[in-house]
């Protein structure tokens, strides 16, 4: 849906008073203007019924309201009255051609002003080329695109995340503009200023935070993602009817961007993970570090979650070992023995408050596969070299090869990042691979497992394959004995 918010205000001034003006818009965008109170005395207006009607006469508005510093709605169309600031706002979403029209906003029976709104295809007739945007969520982004009109956009966040960022850019002329961003919710819109002399603005919390370049463009950040935080946001730039920076006597509007619609999810992943009978996977999900040292959990469809009560160490629940390791915010978790009954969508997740939770969502699927050997053994030579094969599931997507080493809870761990320059991965064939130790040690004896591994953002899986029992032995236990005979001479 078109969305792109394009307003070019002409005034007319009859008498040195504001009567009427114009408001251009494209179909499918949205615009927001004020009406100004006329210049009578305060006490002669308060709390006086305002309106917005789609005619000069306004026998019947298309919304009105005598509330203070408040927002009310009437499906697209909104008013929000400020008497302290001597005006009104209106706000008008998803423009239609049909919207084109003459229209009037002001005070029962006291004074008014005439509207007209032009909504137009042609985003590029008059001066409304001047202020086309674009935004894009951007944390990262190099270069924003350049401007133009475009669509509303949603954006998907999780609790928890550090902070957003995305692009608003504006036309090279707005540079020493003003800048604003709003957020619409039941609330008063909340507004963030950068202006010619500083290059940031933020909330008095720290909770929203701008910075502009002076060139195309400027950053919002969001930080501390919560629940509250989602709703619909717009960016924009305060300016006049001209494309010069507005005086302190100017009568201003907004310019917005496009709508950007976030949405504040508990689940901060979801992934497929395909396992064997039989067998073991393991799951290692990572959290924001805000809640690295909150408990942790696993959770199994719509059953008990199972907390993890101690840190920094493996703890057993039937065949789910889990480990909270609250320094990096990741939970570990093996499941071994793997059977039918283990097909199921997991929650590997973080407590954050009594009320909410934040997880990562794992599809589980557990095949059985014959040509799997169950486990074998291989010996080899102290300060040789041994082979271990592998298979290796064709259909895994994005997948690197694995091997791992049981500890003494049968628990199969990564290879220490010292000891992985001895293990050497041969290229796949035909659904194998093999796994080359170098200078075997006595330390090397034990069991071990080799897979696939998946990684995602925040979450990591390996599906096990193989099982290999390894014993080093040493030179002399490898050949034959030799036997030498001496005979005497009787």
């Amino acid at each position: 849906m078109k969305a792109a918010v394009l307003i070019f205000i002409t005034l007319c001034l009859i008498s040195g008073q504001v009567l009427c003006f114009s408001v251009f818009g494209c179909p499918g965008g949205s615009v927001m203007f004020k009406c100004m109170y006329k210049n009578e005395s305060k006490t002669d207006d308060p709390h006086k019924e305002k309106y917005f009607c789609r005619d000069r006469s306004c026998k019947m508005a298309i919304i009105s309201t005598d509330v203070q510093s408040r927002w009310v709605y009437n499906g697209r169309f909104a008013l929000y009255d400020d008497e302290n600031s001597r005006f009104f706002t209106v706000f008008i979403r998803n423009l239609t051609i049909e919207d084109e029209w003459e229209y009037t906003c002001g005070n029962k029976q006291t004074w008014s002003h005439n509207v007209k709104l032009v909504v137009s295809r042609n985003v590029c007739l008059g001066q409304i080329c001047n202020v086309m945007f674009l935004v894009e969520m951007a944390i990262e982004s190099t270069k924003p695109p350049k401007p133009r009109c475009g669509t509303s956009v949603i954006r998907e966040r999780y609790l928890g995340q550090k902070k957003v960022t995305f692009h608003c850019e504006y036309d090279e002329k707005f540079k020493t503009h003003t800048k604003v961003f709003y957020r619409l919710n039941k609330d008063p819109v909340h507004v963030l200023n950068t202006s010619q002399s500083s290059q940031s603005s933020q909330s008095s919390e720290g909770k929203f935070i701008l910075s502009d370049s002076h060139k195309d463009y400027f950053n919002v950040t969001i930080r501390n993602i919560s629940a509250a935080d989602g709703g619909v946001y717009l960016c924009g730039v305060e300016r006049d009817e001209s494309a010069h920076r507005p005086s302190e006597t100017s009568i201003t509007h907004i310019t917005f961007i496009k709508e950007v619609h976030q949405n504040v999810n508990s689940k901060i992943t979801s992934v497929q993970v395909q396992a064997y009978s039989s067998k073991s996977v393991f799951i290692d999900c990572t959290f924001p570090q805000t809640f690295r040292g909150n408990k942790k959990f696993i959770q199994k469809d719509s059953q008990m979650k199972i907390f993890v009560d101690e840190h920094n160490q493996w703890s057993r629940h039937d065949k789910v070992q889990m480990y909270d390791d609250p320094s990096e915010g990741r939970l570990k978790v093996f499941i071994s023995d793997l059977t039918a009954a283990d097909k199921a969508t997991y929650r590997c997740g973080v407590k954050i408050n009594d009320d909410e939770d934040l997880f990562s969502e794992i599809k589980l699927t557990v095949n059985q596969v014959d040509h799997f050997p169950a486990s074998s053994k291989a010996s080899a030579i102290i300060g040789e070299s041994v082979k271990l094969t592998c298979n290796f599931p064709e259909n895994h997507d994005m997948t690197v090869k694995h091997i791992c080493k049981e500890n003494q809870q049968k628990i199969c761990e990564s290879i220490s990042s010292s000891e992985k320059k001895r293990f050497e991965f041969s290229a796949s064939k035909a659904g194998v691979f093999t796994v080359s130790i170098s200078n075997v040690s006595v330390r090397d004896a034990g069991v071990y497992w080799c897979g696939a591994e998946t990684r995602h953002t925040h979450l990591t899986s390996v599906s096990l394959t193989n099982q290999h029992q390894l014993t080093p032995t040493s030179t002399y236990s490898t050949h034959k004995s030799h036997y030498i005979c001496i005979y005497y001479r009787t």
